[in-house]
């Protein structure tokens, strides 16, 4: 066994010898991420193209028919997980060697490796000429808009034209061991200067550097020169270095009949479906067709016969209504509104009337205790600066040529509640909660149009839903078991094309690692427990520490797309919250300073 930490290389790229869970290769240490290993190593994930020798295994291909016509390619891949096996060998983590400039902890020298060669050693006499001073990756990189990424230009930056015969220092100052502390000197000719303005805007582009469209994720480190974008620099683990686009689907089950388990699992692998569908022709599938093939299987001929046909029908539909993202909602949403409680399925809903929640019933018009439910998380690409814009078009790739066939992607199961709320009780807010609607409304419009991106409406509903559902996971997490990282929310929001309003709300955990399904999650949503929930979120929704400079906030956060929102009240961690901890006011809840009977919740914080 090779010792833990150990690289080999195969194929151009690095394939790492440790171990990383499978759903943080779809985030945040997806394709073109930095991951920062032991013993001071940093590499990046390589493009889905390096990932397997040939076509995925059959066995780590999954399927979810509305995702994949959503997103318009042939099948999802679990991404590969490392195990200690000959077969595991072929499945391990490839990855490039990036950033490539190292320098050495005791001497401060410089030295640049290939994206696809060894860590470094200092090669001075006093570190032992390779034999045990280890080099450090540099902390700072270069990145553009468009999501390219390049080595920081440190003989720009300080003016030395050695080329080759440049002898670089990374030293940190005696005053501060920041990087703005830090400069660069060149032995061979004396050039020096410090990295404190290396971070200003253009101030890399007044050196000279322009971004020559470099994406070492893919094997390309040099670039094409065809980006030309202001280069911007920032620190390899800084949050805005890397950005995944994750879109995700629940399941949502077609059909009426339960199936054996072993004829849906024939029916659910890619793979087994191509060779059950090499018959069919014009969407029919010839009576007797799988008599041959259903002994070997162990299953009923007849029983498979129909368990195809309704796996066809159910793509048929696919095609028909799943093309945008908001089409998927909905029909989520209509499936967890109706409830679900099919033995076997990935499903299982218990609906409750809101008319049994006497202090929410004027709010809530139905309650849903997801016992069961599956989400396939993919990986469409990444950005990096800025969020994605949701369009698409501004990811970067995740293989060298083409489109696509297949998309890396995580299924995780858990439980959760789903809320299905009364939009016109939120239809005429306040005067004062009126305002401070528009001024986010008007703020993420400005945003969206900066940034090319097709306007979206929101409203109060909207916004309330969301700050709701913060306070709830905030106060969940003293009483389910789950920790906040561990639960997510999912805001069920619009309307169709006949004009019928969609405002729902699903608190859900699903994952794919240690912590799964306890149970304690769904069972808070039980009448005898939802409306303690409610008010005792509420309550605690009403006072931050940092009041009142937190409630009588004007507009803040990233492009001032928060109100009264902070880590003290309502932020969450990045996983849990679809918009980005954006788009918040605790106000529209429990109203304000002047209006403290103003919210929409105001009677629950205040009773």
């Amino acid at each position: 066994m090779k010792r833990p930490g150990k690289t080999r290389r195969g194929g151009g790229v690095i394939i790492r010898n440790r171990p990383i869970r499978r759903s943080q290769l779809i985030s945040p240490f997806g394709v073109g991420a930095i991951t920062d290993f032991r013993n001071d190593e940093a590499l990046m994930c390589a493009g889905i193209d390096s990932w397997f020798q040939g076509e995925p295994p059959a066995e780590l291909r999954i399927s979810e028919e509305r995702l994949q016509v959503s997103l318009g390619c042939e099948y999802f891949v679990l991404p590969p997980e490392y195990a200690d096996s000959v077969e595991g060998t072929k499945r391990r983590v490839p990855y490039v060697r990036f950033p490539g400039w190292h320098y050495c902890p005791r001497c401060y020298r410089m030295d640049r490796t290939t994206p696809f060669g060894d860590q470094p050693f200092c090669q001075n006499e006093g570190c032992g000429k390779g034999k045990g001073r280890r080099m450090i990756p540099i902390r700072i990189v270069s990145v553009c808009e468009q999501g390219h990424i390049e080595e920081f230009p440190f003989s720009q930056w300080i003016g030395c034209d050695c080329g080759a015969r440049a002898q670089l220092y990374f030293k940190s100052g005696r005053s501060s061991a920041s990087i703005q502390g830090t400069k660069v000197e060149c032995k061979a000719c004396g050039k020096a200067n410090s990295l404190a303005a290396a971070f200003q805007p253009q101030a890399v582009a007044n050196k000279g550097a322009i971004c020559n469209g470099a994406r070492p994720w893919l094997g390309d480190a040099k670039g094409d020169g065809s980006c030309h974008h202001p280069l911007h620099t920032l620190l390899r683990g800084a949050s805005n270095i890397y950005f995944p686009a994750v879109e995700s689907a629940i399941y949502v089950p077609r059909g009426q009949r339960e199936f054996d388990p072993r004829i849906q699992k024939l029916v659910d692998d890619p793979s087994s479906w191509t060779a059950l569908t090499a018959q069919v022709v014009d969407g029919q599938i010839p009576e007797g067709a799988f008599n041959f093939v259903a002994p070997m299987f162990r299953v009923d001929a007849s029983e498979l016969l129909e368990a195809v046909r309704e796996k066809l029908d159910e793509k048929k539909h696919a095609k028909q209504v799943s093309g945008t993202q908001e089409s998927l909602r909905r029909e989520e949403f209509e499936a967890l509104r109706k409830g679900s409680n099919r033995d076997g399925s990935d499903l299982l809903c218990e609906i409750v009337d809101g008319s049994q929640f006497d202090r929410l019933s004027e709010f809530v018009r139905r309650v849903g205790l997801v016992r069961k439910l599956r989400e396939t998380r993919v990986m469409t690409g990444f950005t990096r600066i800025n969020p994605p814009s949701g369009k698409g078009d501004d990811l970067q790739a995740m293989q060298r040529i083409g489109k696509p066939r297949w998309l890396p992607a995580i299924v995780v199961r858990g439980e959760g509640i789903f809320l299905e709320f009364k939009a016109e009780s939120f239809a005429n807010p306040s005067t004062d909660l009126a305002e401070r609607v528009a001024l986010l409304s008007s703020n993420l419009e400005k945003q969206r149009a900066q940034r090319g991106q097709d306007p979206r409406p929101i409203d109060a509903g909207f916004l309330t839903i969301h700050a709701l559902a913060h306070a709830l996971i905030r106060e969940l997490t003293f009483l389910c078991g789950y920790g906040s990282s561990a639960l997510r929310e999912r805001i069920y929001h619009g309307k169709d094309s006949e004009g019928k309003s969609m405002l729902g709300l699903l608190i859900y955990t699903a994952s794919g690692d240690s912590e799964g399904t306890l149970g304690g999650l769904v069972s808070q949503g039980e009448p005898d427990k939802l409306e303690a929930l409610f008010s005792s979120a509420m309550r605690r929704s009403g006072w931050c520490s940092n009041d009142p400079v937190c409630i009588e906030s004007p507009a803040r956060g990233p492009n001032s797309l928060n109100m009264a929102a902070c880590h003290g009240c309502m932020l969450l961690p990045e996983t849990s919250c679809e918009e980005g901890n954006r788009l918040l006011d605790r106000a529209l809840l429990i109203g304000t300073p002047s209006r403290p009977d103003g919210g929409f919740f105001s009677k629950l914080a205040l009773g």
